[in-house]
């Protein structure tokens, strides 16, 4: 169940993605359940380096949940809640794109119609699109809409 604490981990992991062009030589991609731009879930920050080279800015800060490392590229921001693996990619680039084309920019409808299992909901007057479950410790999509249109992707893996 979707929560408003959970959206705003969620949204709070990702709210420095902010750029619109995707990391250098990196492929836009989006997919879900695992990451954006070849940054996936479960990576070490070393592999993510080695894929997306070095970020614009690096950030290292404690949560509720402990320390956390922000790697901050063009358009896209990468989480290692811990500090040890990635737990969140997330962008607000429109450059970004799943094989079926939905992105930042994508209507609601284009997107419950071409990602299978996903579900819309509005919590809070926050308007969210999710696919997977949302229990501690398993992987979730989730697309932030407004006015009917994403304006944020964030795939992660639900901490509490």
């Amino acid at each position: 169940m979707i929560t408003a604490r959970r959206i705003g981990w969620l949204c709070a992991a990702a709210a420095s993605a902010g750029l619109a062009l995707p990391a250098a030589g990196a492929a836009a991609l989006i997919v879900p359940q695992h990451g954006i731009a070849g940054a996936k879930i479960g990576q070490t920050e070393e592999r993510v380096r080695d894929v997306l080279g070095a970020p614009v800015r690096t950030v290292h800060d404690t949560t509720i949940f402990g320390p956390r490392t922000r790697l901050l590229y063009r358009g896209l921001t990468v989480t290692l809640q811990g500090a040890r693996r990635v737990t969140s990619v997330s962008t607000r680039s429109p450059a970004h794109r799943t094989r079926g084309g939905v992105g930042v920019g994508s209507t609601e409808a284009r997107a419950r119609s071409t990602i299978r299992g996903l579900t819309c909901r509005s919590l809070g007057g926050v308007r969210s699109c999710v696919l997977g479950a949302e229990e501690p410790g398993r992987r979730v999509t989730l697309l932030r809409v407004r006015d009917g249109v994403v304006r944020q992707v964030v795939i992660g893996i639900v901490i509490d």
